[in-house]
C-alpha cells in the first residue's frame, strides 16, 4: 500500500466510525515525522508528491511534521551546507499553498507497476486563496524520460493575462546535488500567457513545476 493509498484508507475507517460511533466531534489525521534525506531528484520527487497527497487529502490531514527539518539543506563536509532543491521545494510549498484546495481533475497517459495500475504521468494538485484571489498549480511529471505538453482548464473563473511558473528539476534522475551548483538550484520563475480559462504548457521529464496564476475577480 503507498503512501497515498494509506491516507485514503484510513480517512475511509475514520467516516465509518464516525457512523457507528457517532461522535459529535470531527476526528482529523496528523502525518507525524514523515520525510526522506534527499541528495538527488529521484529523492526529491517523493517529497512533492507527498506534499500533494496532503492537499488533496486536506479535509482530513490537519498537520504533518517534516522529519528532520536540517535534512533541507544539504551538506559538503569541506565546503558546508546548501539549500538543495529540496529545499525549494518545500518552500514553494510550504509558503505558497495556503488557502483550499480544489478537486482538480487529470486527465493524461499512465503507467503501471507490480501492484498498481494505471497510474497517471502527471500528479497535480491546485490551492486556491481567496485572499489574494491567486491558484497554485503543483505539477509533478513523473515519466523519467518524456516531458508532457497539457492544458490546464479552469471550470470557474477567468485566468488573469499572465502566469508566473517556477522548476524544479535535475538533468537527470540519480545526479547527486553538490555545493558547486547551488546557485543552479534555484528555481527562476518565467512568465507565460494564458487564455482567460486555458494554460498550455510543457512540463519537464521527472519535475516539479508551480505555476502561480491570479483569478480575476
Amino acid at each position: 500500500m503507498d503512501f497515498e493509498e494509506k491516507i485514503r484508507v484510513t480517512a475511509e475507517e475514520i467516516d465509518a466510525a464516525n457512523v457507528m460511533k457517532r461522535y459529535k466531534n470531527p476526528i482529523y489525521l496528523s502525518v507525524d515525522e514523515w520525510g526522506i534525506m534527499a541528495r538527488n531528484t529521484l529523492s526529491v520527487l517523493p517529497i512533492a508528491q507527498c506534499f500533494n497527497s496532503f492537499i488533496r487529502h486536506a479535509d482530513i490531514v490537519k498537520m504533518a511534521n517534516f522529519t528532520m527539518l536540517t535534512s533541507l539543506l544539504s551538506t559538503d563536509k569541506d565546503k558546508g551546507t546548501y539549500k538543495s532543491p529540496l529545499f525549494y521545494i518545500f518552500k514553494s510549498f510550504s509558503n505558497n499553498c495556503l488557502g483550499n484546495s480544489v478537486d482538480t481533475y487529470v486527465a493524461c497517459d499512465t503507467f503501471n507497476t507490480p501492484l498498481y495500475k494505471g497510474i497517471p504521468y502527471l500528479d497535480v494538485t491546485t490551492v486556491y486563496s481567496k485572499e489574494t484571489h491567486t491558484s497554485y498549480i503543483n505539477v509533478i511529471n513523473r515519466h523519467k524520460d518524456k516531458a508532457i505538453t497539457a492544458d490546464i482548464i479552469s471550470s470557474s473563473g477567468e485566468f488573469a493575462k499572465n502566469a508566473e511558473a517556477t522548476l524544479v528539476a535535475g538533468n537527470s534522475l540519480n545526479e547527486t546535488f553538490t555545493y558547486d551548483k547551488q546557485k543552479e538550484y534555484i528555481p527562476v520563475p518565467k512568465e507565460i500567457k494564458t487564455d482567460k480559462t486555458r494554460i498550455t504548457y510543457t512540463f519537464p521529464a521527472h519535475s516539479f513545476t508551480q505555476i502561480k496564476v491570479v483569478m480575476e475577480k
